[in-house]
């Protein structure tokens, strides 16, 4: 792997990482629905941008009804539900939540009727158990509040998964950044009611009006070109190590600015979770991968 890739990798796993840290800042403040509006919009215009200058025609009076569908299962509703669960929960449990798409995406699979490999259906009761470990173990009381919030997360990551999967069916002869771009717009829409029936009646400060920008501009525009240069000089294997970065980040984040714990729970269950990752991806040594990479995940 070059240099250059390495750190784009690594530079990508922090700023996807922050997204969760952002969340947490801004969720208490102006809401679940203007966070994850807000977000949408700013990336989305981003995108709009880099697309103007590099002169690539968004296509949408021709489909704009894939946008508003895709966009809003893979996008839209589940940022939505990332926000609503990071009212309750830490910036390190929702990057170990996030991971579970791949396990998700085995789970679809199967029932498609394209049987896994042994190292994939393995990765999936991995999964599980990581999951189970931080609901059971973890320093968080469980309540209803709680359980609500690791329920929604697990439903964005299912989201995630079935929005890949029809992404791949409605636009495969789509750039991957026009296709972002006109998804962010398309997931968004649904999502500005709800903004602004729930906006607060205060404008937010200036560190809480930031925190949205960075998590729009940067989290979610500007980590996506990122990412997409990273696929075209990579490949999609190397590229979807990232997943491995973003939650180990996220803990440091959460641990360092906003001082979240990072209890033997959380380790074990992130740690537990990271590896059933590895499965699913058969990047564990002596088990020989197979052509077909499983779909890269959506922050």
């Amino acid at each position: 792997m070059k240099v250059k890739t390495l750190v784009y990798l690594f530079l990508l796993g922090m700023i996807w990482g922050s997204s969760f840290l952002f969340q947490r800042i801004t969720v208490p403040v102006i809401g679940a629905g203007m966070t994850g509006a807000g977000r949408m919009v700013l990336a989305a215009l981003t995108l709009v941008a880099v697309l103007a200058v590099l002169r690539r025609p968004l296509a949408w009076r021709a489909r704009w009804r894939d946008y508003l569908v895709v966009g809003s299962i893979v996008m839209g509703l589940p940022l939505l539900c990332f926000a609503f669960a990071a009212h309750s929960l830490p910036a390190g449990y929702l990057a170990v939540l996030n991971a579970t798409v791949p396990m998700f995406a085995v789970l679809i699979g199967w029932l498609q009727s394209a049987r896994p490999s042994a190292s994939k259906i393995a990765g999936v009761f991995v999964g599980i158990l990581g999951v189970a470990i931080l609901v059971r173990f973890g320093d968080l009381a469980l309540t209803w509040q709680t359980a609500l919030a690791f329920a929604a997360t697990l439903a964005a990551t299912f989201m995630y998964a079935i929005g890949a999967i029809m992404a791949r069916k409605r636009f495969s002869d789509v750039d991957p950044m026009v296709m972002t771009a006109g998804n962010l717009i398309g997931g968004s829409l649904p999502l500005l009611p709800l903004a602004a029936a729930t906006a607060p009646a205060v404008l937010p400060s200036a560190g809480v009006a930031a925190a949205l920008i960075a998590l729009g501009i940067v989290c979610t525009g500007i980590a996506y070109a990122l990412y997409f240069n990273i696929l075209k000089d990579a490949g999609v294997e190397r590229a979807t190590t990232v997943t491995f970065l973003v939650p180990l980040f996220a803990q440091i984040w959460g641990a360092v600015f906003l001082h979240e714990p990072i209890t033997w729970a959380s380790a074990a269950g992130c740690a537990v979770v990271l590896f059933a990752v590895a499965l699913i991806f058969e990047r564990v040594p002596g088990i020989k991968p197979r052509p077909a990479a499983v779909p890269a995940l959506a922050k």
